[in-house]
């Protein structure tokens, strides 16, 4: 019996299933979707403006605040008004930002083995160049 099932209803089904198994994941580590990505971008340059971030992760300047107010009241970073331009946050990880931002090539490769549990090397190298050219398609 063959499947009819379209590709884009699996596709978006495997993004549905994705986006609850990294916040799985995430969630045992206290972190929320987006988070890990503005953590990598202040463990690579700290003391970065909110404004910055906000553009570098191509969201809202409200999303990025909201994001920073949860993380700051989880204790994962801080922020402090710029020296020179008091207009301006400045947003820096604490010890437990750092702590965490450390963990997260381990949950990103927990995640991938999860993902790609049974797939060979070269199967998941196919999927790489499946999933590059669908990313292509859906970015023009």
């Amino acid at each position: 019996m063959e499947n009819d099932t379209t590709l884009d209803i699996v596709l978006r089904q495997v993004g549905k299933a994705h986006a609850n198994k990294i916040n799985q994941i995430l969630n045992r580590v206290n972190l929320h979707k987006g988070q890990p990505i503005m953590l990598g971008l202040l463990y690579k340059e700290n003391g970065v403006p909110q404004s910055t971030l906000a553009r570098e992760m191509v969201i809202t300047a409200a999303t990025a605040s909201t994001m920073v107010k949860r993380m700051e009241k989880a204790g994962f970073v801080q922020r402090k008004r710029d020296a020179k331009d008091e207009r301006v946050s400045n947003v820096y990880l604490t010890d437990a930002g750092r702590a965490i931002s450390s963990q997260l090539k381990d949950l990103q490769k927990e995640m991938e083995e999860v993902v790609f549990c049974g797939f060979s090397e070269e199967e998941k190298k196919t999927m790489r160049v499946y999933l590059d050219r669908v990313l292509k398609n859906l970015s023009e």
